[in-house]
């Protein structure tokens, strides 16, 4: 190895261990770092709108089993009977039918004293034309 060699490979050396060259490698360090983080936070976005469809997909299913199964017992005569009976309130011959109201859903009207008082006189009136029998 002569002199020469030993300048050019001195040279090389400089360069390649300059601030500058440093600051390169550095920022291409930064540049694939930063590269790396957003796919890593792009793949989590994906998986978690995947395991949201996963879900929907679930609740669909179970929608149609559902309605599989609903629209199976209303092919039978007694599936028919028996939503009618539920939706419409009809009954049978001989059945009689009978309605529970809840107390939430009637509404009350509130207008102070004079609404409560003219209400309350209807029901004294029509409490004594059942008593006359009118």
């Amino acid at each position: 190895m002569n002199y020469r060699d030993f300048q050019e490979r001195k040279r090389f050396e400089r360069v390649l261990y300059s601030g500058w060259s440093i600051l390169a490698v550095f920022l291409l360090l930064i540049l694939s770092v930063t590269g790396v983080v957003k796919l890593w936070a792009r793949e989590r976005a994906i998986n978690a709108e995947i395991d949201e469809l996963q879900s929907k997909i679930f609740e669909v299913r179970t929608a149609k089993e559902s309605g599989l199964k609903k629209l199976g017992e209303l092919d039978a005569p007694e599936g028919i009977d028996a939503e009618a009976r539920g939706r419409f309130n009809l009954k049978k011959d001989g059945e009689e039918l009978v309605v529970f109201m809840d107390n939430r859903n009637l509404v009350e009207e509130k207008g102070g004293f004079w609404a409560s008082a003219g209400a309350s006189r209807a029901r004294v009136w029509q409490n004594i034309k059942n008593w006359l029998g009118l």
